[in-house]
């Protein structure tokens, strides 16, 4: 129907492509003599300045939200709301430097701050929370770390989260991922990596707090922090390990009584409590290098969700972790002495770390934890 005159030049300015009368009209000869009980179908190729929002802030009004996040006490990793489109949802962009955050300092492989897994959790938590008022996170799920989000010398760099936001059930659903972008040598566009995904569900009700059965004695080879952070890499801000131990099923792992600040300022709240997360990390990793010889980085999670704020704690907090040699994976909870449960996390998957780890630290560890026999 389009074929004749300036139509076909006007949508190749476009950038938009036709379909070539010998695949066009079968197909519409074939909708209108059969295609009337099938509903609508769509075929298309290139659709160039179809795919333009007609608006960079997707009718949100920026200018209202900013105020509102300044009558809320935000958290740490939302900075400036950059746009809201059908195709890419919400994008926020924050500016991180590692000279200032502990996080970060205290988070360096190899000389090189690394944003924690943990933090890119928080993150997804915190874009979603951002323009829904009276939600409440109920989990983090399908979590993917597909590739380090490094800081190069050292340097700040810039976080952009994109949120897309729909609703499922009585929930909200945002799928996010979170993407670095660098100019690199001899390149004439920047290249931009997704480094994080996942989905938040958020919910109308408070998530539900719950007990499980009060931690029992200590038992097995006690594994204390120096030996610990022999072989792990972190700061004394991610120092989230006092002391671990084997029961025979699970590993646990007794969190510190303080610890420096997280981030900065201080006063922002977490969502995720992230460093409850990285409690949970730690311990499977322990059980990593004390059975497979190996330092395993945060993969992948089913699902983590937060039940409580750790500054209810009844006394000390502690970490279950339970592999599932099935499944290569680990189960998780966070529970205090009387067995008030603060997160619980499933799922857990690990990717070995190319470079290892010291093989005297390794060994260390493996003598105290004395695994293998027990698993046996």
């Amino acid at each position: 129907m389009a074929t004749r005159g300036s139509i076909p030049k006007m949508m190749e300015l476009a950038g938009i492509d036709m379909l070539p009368p010998e695949a066009g009209v079968p197909l519409i000869r074939r909708e209108l003599t059969a295609g009337g009980t099938h509903g609508e179908i769509v075929v298309g190729q290139r659709l160039g300045v179809l795919l333009n929002e007609w608006d960079t802030t997707g009718g949100l009004d920026v200018a209202a939200v900013e105020a509102f996040k300044h009558t809320q006490l935000q958290g740490p990793m939302i900075g400036k709301i950059a746009s809201m489109g059908l195709q890419r949802g919400l994008t926020i962009d924050t500016t991180l430097n590692p000279a200032i955050q502990p996080f970060l300092h205290d988070h360096q492989i190899d000389g090189t701050a690394v944003l924690p897994g943990v933090m890119g959790i928080e993150t997804f938590a915190e874009v979603a929370r951002c323009i829904l008022p009276g939600w409440y996170v109920g989990a983090v799920e399908d979590v993917s770390f597909l590739a380090p989000f490094k800081f190069y010398r050292n340097e700040p760099r810039t976080v952009t989260v994109e949120a897309m936001i729909y609703p499922r059930g009585d929930a909200l659903v945002a799928d996010c991922r979170l993407n670095g972008s660098r100019q690199l040598p001899n390149q004439k566009e920047p290249q931009v990596t997704t480094h994080f995904t996942a989905r938040v569900r958020m919910t109308k009700q408070v998530p539900e707090a719950s007990k499980t059965t009060a931690l029992g004695t200590l038992a097995g080879h006690i594994i204390d922090a120096e030996s610990t952070y022999r072989a792990y890499f972190h700061g004394p801000a991610y120092r989230v390990l006092e002391r671990a131990w084997w029961d025979g099923n699970r590993i646990i792992g007794l969190m510190p009584a303080e610890l420096p600040n997280n981030h900065q300022p201080a006063e922002l709240p977490t969502l995720m409590a992230p460093r409850l997360i990285e409690l949970c990390f730690q311990t499977a990793g322990l059980w990593e290098l004390g059975v497979r010889g190996r330092m395993g980085l945060p993969q992948h999670v089913d699902r983590v969700s937060l039940f409580r704020s750790p500054d209810l704690a009844e006394g000390r907090l502690y970490a279950l972790v339970t592999p599932d040699g099935a499944h290569g994976s680990f189960d998780a909870e966070v529970v205090d002495q009387n067995g008030n449960r603060y997160l619980e996390l499933t799922g857990y998957r690990t990717v070995a770390l190319t470079d290892g780890v010291d093989a005297r630290a390794l060994k260390v560890l493996q003598d105290l934890m004395s695994l293998e026999a027990a698993v046996a």
